[in-house]
């Protein structure tokens, strides 16, 4: 299975720098373009072994294996996430899953009322993790606070992912690495160089 089709299923029971600081850095660049999709990418901080990787957005902490996705969650190629906005999701990961190449944008949770505009002010909660460490390395949820900014001064992946999100949903982001920190990730993020990033973002509201 590969982020080439996003086939909907509903899966069946079955240390961090804060991004507050580090999404206002423009993106660096480093990741070419190329056909949509995920590669599997070598890495220094290797997946642990197992079908699923899986992350608890409520705490920073490393991820465990599993043998299937998490439950209750929507499974949207190689990654599931628990349907439930306003709950800190759980994410699963497919051991397997690696870099994206373009951008991918799921409404896990469509929300209702005024969707966001680009540029826009937004207040929101969010979980982030690495595509290839499948190591979380941020989570509002975990911090117990949400985080409130204009999307005009966040990273290309936010700026071009969230506009249409509405306050009430839940959106899954996989950013490629150059619409993120491309090579040069912020210092003590645990972002690796050329990484791209997932999001779980629940609008809170949209001014």
């Amino acid at each position: 299975m590969t982020l080439r089709t996003l086939s909907r299923r509903r899966a069946v029971a079955l240390v961090a720098v804060p991004l507050a600081a580090a999404l206002t850095l423009t993106a660096c660049g480093g990741s070419d373009s190329g056909d949509e999709g995920s590669t599997p990418s070598s890495s220094s901080s290797a997946a642990p072994a197992g079908d699923w990787v899986t992350t608890d957005c409520a705490t920073i902490a490393p991820p465990a294996t599993a043998n299937q996705p998490p439950a209750d969650s929507i499974v949207e190629g190689e990654v599931a996430v628990t349907t439930a906005a306003g709950v800190a999701p759980t994410v699963g990961i497919e051991a397997a899953a690696g870099n994206v190449t373009s951008l991918v944008n799921v409404d896990i949770a469509e929300g209702a009322g005024e969707a966001v505009q680009a540029g826009a002010e937004v207040t929101v909660e969010y979980c982030g993790i690495g595509m290839v460490s499948k190591a979380i390395f941020d989570s509002s949820w975990a911090r117990g606070s949400s985080i409130t900014f204009p999307l005009a001064g966040v990273i290309a992946g936010w700026q071009e992912g969230l506009p249409g999100m509405k306050p009430g949903g839940r959106r899954l982001l996989i950013i490629p690495a150059d619409m993120a920190y491309g090579d040069n990730p912020p210092a003590g993020s645990g972002i690796e160089a050329g990484e791209s990033l997932l999001f779980v973002v629940d609008l809170i509201s949209s001014p």
